[in-house]
């Protein structure tokens, strides 16, 4: 059962600050290939109206969000859909190109379930309310500078990793995927 920090009631108007991780933490989203289709199913659920997307970094083995759910979509709903999805094109993509050390990893992250044969995300995730501005401002911070973090060391400065909306941000370019500006929550 997958855990998670929120209110019971879910607030349309709030955003939520996600995080979820690979299965056993495993440096699983390295290559650029599985980041693109992480990144392009962000993009694939914006589309799809379930949310908002205000910021968000790939990391090698989680992922941080910041997003507004939209209509019936719950924290919970956003984050099943999106592992669903990924699940199976980064399987996929492992299948594709042979990659029978990851498929068996995955495989035994699965450990007695007989639902699955495979796993790529851990069951929790965390979805924590945006409560203030203070809030939204650290998060925005702390999803854009968790690449330099000195055990990751992904980049430079945070407009140099390609992988977040970091660019957007401190105006350095296009970001990868159409993103809602939550600067101007801030006003």
């Amino acid at each position: 059962m997958p855990s998670a920090v929120w209110p019971v009631q879910v607030d349309s108007d709030h955003l939520y600050f996600i995080t979820t991780s690979a299965v056993r933490h495993a440096h699983i989203f390295r290559s650029d290939v599985i980041k693109r289709i992480l990144v392009d199913s962000l993009n694939t659920g914006r589309i799809l109206g379930q949310y908002e997307l205000y910021a968000f970094v790939i990391m090698p083995n989680h992922i941080h969000l910041v997003l507004r759910c939209l209509g019936k979509y719950t924290p919970m709903d956003v984050v099943r859909e999106f592992k669903k999805a990924t699940a199976n094109l980064i399987l996929r993509y492992f299948e594709c190109e042979g990659n029978e050390g990851a498929l068996a990893f995955c495989a035994k992250a699965v450990g007695q379930s007989k639902r699955r044969r495979y796993a790529v995300w851990e069951a929790e995730y965390q979805a924590k309310n945006v409560f203030s501005v203070w809030f939204l401002e650290q998060k925005l911070n702390y999803i854009h500078n968790n690449p330099l973090q000195p055990h990751w060391r992904l980049a430079e400065r945070p407009e140099l990793y390609p992988w977040s909306s970091a660019r957007f941000y401190l105006g350095a370019g296009r970001p990868l995927i159409p993103l809602s500006d939550a600067r101007e929550l801030m006003r």
